[in-house]
């Protein structure tokens, strides 16, 4: 697994994931990502459109952006879920805590408040 953090205007931030979000994948990315994460200002959207399988430990990493996002003061929303992670989320009561779009456009939409 990888990532990828763009600048959004106006002062948000993509992070872009990239591979499967099992044990192996989030081991590879977690630390560096949330080191980034603490360093960056203003809203957060996650893309997921590359992410096929998100297992309990990539729960877990969202929940520690949301976290992390939150301390700011900042928002966070996702966008391109996989229709099976979709459903891993909806189970999980996952989307009460990070709200879903469809579009980045969307997305950004929902941090902007």
């Amino acid at each position: 697994m990888k990532y990828e953090i763009q600048a959004l205007p106006p002062g948000a931030s993509r992070i872009v994931l990239i591979g499967r979000a099992d044990a192996a994948g989030v081991d590879l990315i977690e630390t560096g990502l949330s080191a980034q994460l603490r360093a960056t200002e203003g809203h957060v959207v996650i893309d997921l459109n590359q992410v096929p399988f998100m297992g309990s430990l990539g729960i877990r990493m969202l929940i520690s952006i949301a976290r992390i996002t939150a301390r700011r003061g900042a928002r966070i929303a996702m966008t391109g879920v996989q229709p099976q992670v979709l459903e891993v989320f909806e189970t999980m009561a996952l989307l009460d805590l990070i709200p879903h779009a469809p579009d980045a456009e969307a997305a950004m939409a929902l941090v902007a408040g």
